[in-house]
């Protein structure tokens, strides 16, 4: 089976390395230069061991972060790690065609999918595949070119958030305020990260406070993360966003699958979107190999296999039931943000 991977990023990588390893050559397509990525903490959930272990990276990811464990001595449901390090880790010794975007989809008379549109420096070209796989992100672009919908839920809340480079004393902290959101931290070997709902102010309003009150609420609200807020030097440091869910109703259509944030994104405070799209990889790669000379069998297999896996997340997800509260239930005094004037 021909195998296109468009998008090299975690989830993709991760699909090419186990198809590499059961004798297949996908092509992976990144519109990014070789080595990007964005620096930020990672949360590696239980769900992503597994195909890690199978590429050959896990010990190494594992050994460079720290683990989220339950109680001391127990099995780490998670490991906190440096972003790059996976990255680095899955960028080793693998061929991929960066700088270059994919800019429609080739069909058939019948309307089927038979591979990609590609622009890069050499000029444009179509890359004939049997199935293209999209792992290009919550906005995926050849979602779209495809056909398959999305259905993208806001918040009703933004989110803040920093990057210190100095490491806590915990791997990991977490803790609900009285109107159900929530404020958190993440710690590997070299820094940390924190983050926290608020209110949808915009990015100025949001920052204004300044960083002083910014670790004075961090630190009041989860006294945890006090030794990581206290490498904070710049309100550079801290982030505003106003994040979003996905879920889509279908994940492929002839020729086309989509896996990983493309095809699902849940709120922070699960801790599975990441594990959840390695186990999408990994589910993949298994119904492509029993399937070889059948896309389409491949691609049913697929959902047969990750349907129970994630639509009880998506149903779930503690955002959603935020989003049906909004507006009911308000933040105590101290807990929100901005603070009242």
């Amino acid at each position: 089976m021909r195998v296109v991977i468009v998008g090299g990023g975690m989830i993709g990588m991760t699909l090419a390395h186990l198809l590499r390893r059961r004798g297949l050559e996908p092509v992976v397509l990144e519109r990014m230069p070789a080595g990007h990525y964005v620096p930020r903490g990672y949360m590696l959930g239980f769900q992503g061991y597994e195909p890690l272990e199978e590429v050959g990276v896990y010990d190494e990811v594992r050994a460079a972060g720290r683990p989220i464990a339950p109680r001391p001595g127990a099995d780490p449901v998670a490991v906190a790690v440096r972003f790059g390090a996976l990255i680095e880790a899955l960028q080793r010794d693998l061929p991929m065609r960066n700088e270059h975007t994919v800019t429609g989809l080739a069909r058939d008379a019948d309307g089927r999918v038979v591979g990609v549109e590609v622009e890069h420096a050499g000029g444009a070209e179509t890359i004939e595949a049997d199935l293209v796989v999209a792992c290009d992100g919550v906005g995926s672009p050849t979602r779209a070119m495809a056909g398959l919908e999305a259905e993208i839920d806001p918040l009703p809340e933004a989110a803040l958030s920093f990057m210190s480079p100095a490491r806590a004393d915990s791997s990991f902290a977490m803790a609900y305020m009285s109107d159900g959101s929530h404020i958190g931290m993440l710690s590997w070997n070299e820094g940390s990260a924190g983050w926290r709902t608020c209110a949808k102010s915009g990015a100025e309003a949001a920052l204004a406070p300044g960083l002083d009150a910014v670790k004075e609420m961090w630190v009041r609200l989860l006294p945890a993360s006090e030794s990581a807020v206290a490498g904070l030097t710049s309100i550079d440091q801290v982030r505003y966003s106003e994040p979003a869910l996905l879920r889509c109703p279908r994940w492929w259509v002839p020729g086309v699958v989509i896996i990983g944030d493309a095809a699902h994104f849940f709120g922070p405070e699960t801790g599975v979107s990441s594990g959840i799209g390695l186990g999408d990889a990994h589910a993949l790669c298994e119904a492509i190999v029993q399937n070889r000379n059948d896309p389409d069998a491949a691609c049913a297999s697929y959902e047969t296999w990750r349907a129970p896996v994630v639509r009880p997340y998506e149903a779930t997800d503690p955002g959603r039931q935020r989003i049906m509260m909004a507006g009911q239930i308000h933040p105590a005094p101290g807990e929100e943000w901005p603070p009242a004037a």
